[in-house]
């Protein structure tokens, strides 16, 4: 089997019958689906047996867990697969129908590589776009890169199962962090032995909605901290040149949580100083000025201002999404 794709599930019978539809409807054959019920009370077995016919799909199986967490139901899912190439899906999202295609294809095309990921773009919990599209033209040698930023969405991304061995899977930190980035850190561990190849199409689709874990910023906060520390301290003096520089991106992703998930533009705006204090060169970037505009619209005029704003920016974002590729600035952080 040339491919396994890995699905962490916990009580997700909300979104994963929409997600597992895509998963099915891929135009590539070679695949299995391995559901890990991560200690959830759904009765996902039972679920995925008669799923989506009455009689189940042979490709489907699910493997289950005592509750803990997202990274060890990952990990769980990669030594239960059978493939060759592990793809990763998270159970709320949706992937366009070649993208088990191209991701496998581009290893294929390039087998000294240890990655290979796709854009994305951000719906809301209806399944709506947001005009919101993540896009990176980042390949090859690209650690430098993925410490600054995190690119890669863990549900369009294909990792062979031979670089798994060898660099190891997910760190499990739920018991420090609730919420961890730990796909970022793999992601960057990956790049630091491995070449990446980027597919540069749309290949799933993020959604994002009330119950999204990403929304503890304290969690993400010291998890930020903790991966910071992993990456960097037991590097060369020219890699550790590059902390101040990916410490204030991680300040302006926290940023953009407080505005969006807590509505606290004082707490934003304590984030744009500290992204300012570490590397004096983030006011350059549009995002560290879309920030602070976002900040202070909030503070003025309240939740009603804020609003205006994001609707604005998600207008503007839909027409923008609808030009040629070559005439879009690449970006791959978060916004309103």
């Amino acid at each position: 089997m040339r491919a396994s794709v890995v699905i962490p599930c916990f009580n997700s019978l909300k979104y994963l019958p929409e997600t597992l539809v895509t998963v099915l409807a891929q135009t590539y054959d070679d695949f299995e689906v391995v559901l890990v019920d991560d200690g959830g009370s759904d009765d996902l077995a039972g679920w995925a047996a008669t799923f989506p016919d009455g009689t189940g799909d042979p490709r489907v199986r699910v493997v289950r867990q005592e509750n803990a967490g997202v990274s060890a139901a990952r990990n769980l899912g990669v030594t239960s697969a059978q493939g060759d190439v592990v793809v990763f899906c998270d159970s709320d999202d949706l992937w366009a129908p070649t993208l088990v295609a191209d991701l496998v294809g581009a290893l294929d095309r390039n087998p000294a590589a240890g990655l290979a990921y796709g854009w994305y773009d951000l719906v809301d919990g209806d399944g709506t776009p947001t005009g919101r599209v993540v896009r990176s033209e980042w390949e090859g040698d690209v650690w430098e890169q993925f410490v600054t930023r995190n690119p890669v969405s863990a549900s369009a991304v294909a990792v062979p199962r031979a670089v798994l061995d060898d660099v190891g899977l997910f760190l499990v930190n739920r018991d420090r962090f609730p919420i961890d980035v730990e796909d970022w850190e793999l992601w960057i561990r990956i790049a630091g032995k491995y070449p990446v190849v980027v597919v540069r199409e749309v290949l799933a689709h993020h959604r994002r909605h009330d119950s999204n874990s990403s929304s503890n910023v304290e969690s993400l906060s010291a998890a930020y901290a903790h991966l910071l520390a992993a990456v960097f301290d037991d590097e060369t003096p020219a890699r550790q040149a590059l902390r101040p520089s990916a410490t204030a991106r991680t300040e302006l992703l926290l940023a953009w949580h407080c505005l969006n998930d807590r509505q606290d533009p004082a707490a934003a705006l304590d984030h744009l100083k500290v992204a300012k204090a570490h590397d004096p060169d983030v006011r350059r970037s549009t995002e560290f000025w879309r920030i602070l505009a976002a900040a202070t619209a909030l503070r003025a005029t309240g939740d009603r201002g804020y609003g205006w704003v994001r609707s604005a920016n998600r207008a503007a974002r839909r027409v923008l999404s609808a030009l040629p590729v070559h005439k879009l600035r690449r970006e791959s952080t978060y916004s309103p």
